[in-house]
């Protein structure tokens, strides 16, 4: 198998196992906007990776290079209309993550949300649940900001929000009580000048989903800073495609498709800087490190896959060795694209310092087993 064909097989292996994150809730209550928040994309941008999932729903993955979750996307749902989440539930069933329910603060018919809830909790009372009230303005008083500090909390506070606010809020938590692990009232209204911020309740929302679902963290838009989405969402994967290939007991034969996804690794880094050429980077590595350090690094990997003969250690130890490794060349390769998209170059010894900061990033995500988690 090729070497190319060996990254597309990982990329798809790693969609078929990414967690679901199941999108539920009735048009025109905020499901686009917020999976556009979600993954710091648009939905004309995420449009082309949407495909069919069942009668009811669509799917995507993300991210693309290597995804780390998988959105189910329930759409076209209408107050009123009666719903058969089989289908949606059947194909949940492969790698439950969470359900999240967008329902509009203004909302008064939710029967068919709610029967569907009771079906699913039935038939899976460990799926956890999270409900986003959604267009929370539109039951503020005319020309009302949003209320500041946020200051809703599990029993909704009654002041300073608005009355009417309020209420419904509480009588949509107590419809859907004994359904919903949690609920989190939010208002992501881009371009109205008297809604600031625009992403109203989202930390907020990505705090509640980070302790009912820990494992689709990664795969969420990581915050401002554009490195840590790149750590979280292209580092963290290829690492583990690049330890896992080089896992299984046979010297040399899982050490080449290592190094392939480190090299799919580097080329997405370069894309998320805009640079076209991963060859130019891979050259500003070697030349950057120094002989003598990638040498030593190079005598290092052949000495461990020789270790990979060891029972019962030794394929475990190398697989370390190879998801520390490929964390120190993201980092070393985040310096460099950073640098050139700058117009800039980072010294020899800047650049093994990144590398040493990853690989100690790596040996301590590994030793604490948390391969999947956040930098």
């Amino acid at each position: 198998m090729g070497l190319e064909r060996k990254v597309e097989t990982a990329r798809v292996r790693a969609s078929d196992t990414a967690p679901i994150l199941w999108m539920l809730g009735h048009a025109g209550a905020g499901q686009s906007s917020l999976v556009a928040h979600l993954v710091h994309g648009w939905r004309a941008a995420l449009r082309p990776a949407i495909e069919p999932a069942t009668s009811t729903a669509e799917q995507f993955a993300h991210p693309e290079e290597l995804p780390l979750i998988r959105f189910l996307l329930t759409t076209g749902l209408r107050p009123g209309e009666t719903y058969d989440p089989s289908e949606d539930m059947a194909f949940m069933e492969a790698a439950p993550g969470l359900i999240l329910v967008t329902v509009a603060a203004a909302e008064l018919d939710h029967g068919g949300l709610r029967a569907a809830l009771r079906t699913i909790r039935d038939a899976h009372p460990e799926w956890r649940v999270l409900v986003a009230q959604t267009r929370l303005h539109e039951l503020y008083p005319e020309g009302a900001g949003h209320p500041t500090p946020y200051p809703f909390t599990p029993a909704v506070a009654v002041n300073p929000v608005p009355p009417a606010l309020a209420a419904a809020l509480g009588a949509q938590r107590a419809a859907f009580d004994g359904l919903a692990d949690g609920f989190v009232p939010l208002d992501l209204t881009e371009g109205e000048g008297l809604r600031e911020p625009h992403d109203y309740g989202l930390p907020q929302l990505l705090a509640a989903m980070q302790a009912l679902a820990p494992e689709l963290v990664p795969g969420l838009a990581p915050g401002p800073d554009p490195e840590e989405g790149i750590r979280q969402q292209v580092i963290l994967p290829w690492a583990m495609a690049a330890a896992a290939a080089d896992a299984p007991p046979l010297p040399l034969l899982g050490g080449v498709p290592a190094m392939a996804f480190q090299a799919a690794m580097v080329r997405a880094i370069a894309r998320r800087y805009g640079l076209g050429s991963d060859a130019a980077i891979w050259a500003a590595l070697i030349a950057g490190l120094g002989a003598g350090f990638l040498l030593r690094h190079a005598m290092s990997w052949m000495v461990r896959q020789v270790l990979k003969l060891a029972p019962f250690w030794g394929s475990a130890a190398v697989s370390a060795w190879t998801f520390a490794v490929t964390c120190g060349l993201g980092e070393a390769a985040i310096r460099i694209c950073r640098d050139e998209a700058e117009d800039r170059r980072p010294t020899p010894a800047a650049l093994r310092a990144a590398f040493r900061n990853g690989q100690r990033r790596g040996d301590a995500l590994h030793d604490a087993g948390r391969g999947g988690a956040p930098y």
